[in-house]
């Protein structure tokens, strides 16, 4: 080796200490997933981006039907019907009570007291009759029926002061058990806290009108008004659990809905909504955001167009 450069040298053994080692090229950075944007504080400025926290909430799946408010003159004359008939057997029986004593004395003839008898059996069929005249207007488990027979509730719906609703569910719909609880709104108006709720709900005869399941419900101290036609909200299924999302976090594109959560900062995940679970402020869902978690509400449509480019033109939000 005299004679070989120094400079020669070393770079021959780089050449062999290289030799047996395939080269690494240095990583490149992950692009984020397909549903996470990353922005810089300059974009997020330009947005106009607003957060709020995702509430917590609880979700009941629900049916609907369609209900009239009945008039009260039909019960009125009814439970007019079923006094005079009671008043009219209990006479009858203190008289029959009174000829029979006298016959078992011989002060009255055997003619007078079949009279009394028959007296008092036409009374009694008059009081079924009456009473099966109700049943086949309000049913069976009339809450006012009894025994004993309430009349403060007659005198409620008579006055004005409670109403009877009749409730028909399409026959799509199906109701195993009467419902706990109805909650019943005018026409065209959303369930706020002016809706009238429930718990008094009995089996009614069918609708002729409507096809379906009917029900009888008892509401007391609202604004329906008597002949009036109204939405029927009952519970279906468990309640569940998850979080409102606020509506101005919302925006469609297509057939979806979408909403932004904040993951890191200034990092949003695109999370898909079911615009078919609304709530009171905004819409439900049970999983993909915690309570508490912040969601755009401002800027959400701007942000889907970032993502998506131009395939986010039919946006509404």
């Amino acid at each position: 080796m005299r004679g070989v450069p120094a400079a020669a040298l070393a770079f021959s053994a780089l050449l062999r200490a290289c030799s047996g080692t395939a080269f690494t090229p240095s990583p490149e950075p992950h692009p984020p997933p397909a549903d996470r944007v990353v922005l810089t504080g300059t974009d997020y400025e330009k947005l106009g981006a607003r957060t709020a926290p995702a509430a917590r909430a609880t979700y009941q799946a629900e049916v609907r039907g369609y209900g009239v408010v009945l008039s009260a003159a039909p019960l009125a004359q009814a439970d007019a019907n079923i006094e005079s008939a009671q008043a009219s057997v209990g006479q009858s029986e203190a008289v029959l009570a009174h000829a029979q004593a006298l016959f078992r004395t011989s002060s009255v003839s055997l003619e007078a007291l079949q009279a009394a008898e028959k007296t008092a059996t036409a009374n009694e069929v008059q009081l079924a009759l009456a009473e099966r005249q109700e049943v086949a207007l309000y049913g069976e488990a009339a809450p006012w029926q009894g025994p004993p027979r309430d009349e403060t509730i007659v005198g409620k719906i008579s006055s004005g002061g409670a109403v009877v609703v009749q409730a028909t569910f399409p026959l799509d719909v199906h109701i195993t058990a009467v419902s706990p609880r109805f909650t019943l709104t005018h026409l065209n108006e959303e369930l706020t806290a002016s809706s009238a709720t429930t718990s008094t709900i009995w089996r009614a005869p069918a609708d002729p009108t409507i096809p379906g399941q009917s029900f009888f419900a008892l509401v007391e101290g609202s604004s329906l008004s008597q002949g009036e036609r109204v939405l029927v909200h009952a519970p279906a299924g468990e309640p569940e659990s998850g979080v409102l999302i606020p509506a101005d976090a919302v925006v469609i594109a297509g057939p979806k809905a979408w909403c932004y959560v904040l993951e890191a900062p200034l990092t949003f995940r695109r999370v898909e909504v079911d615009i078919n679970r609304p709530l009171n402020g905004g819409y439900f869902i049970p999983s993909g955001v915690r309570p508490g978690q912040a969601v755009l509400v401002k800027g959400t449509g701007l942000m889907l167009a970032r993502e998506l480019g131009g395939s986010a033109a039919g946006a509404s939000y």
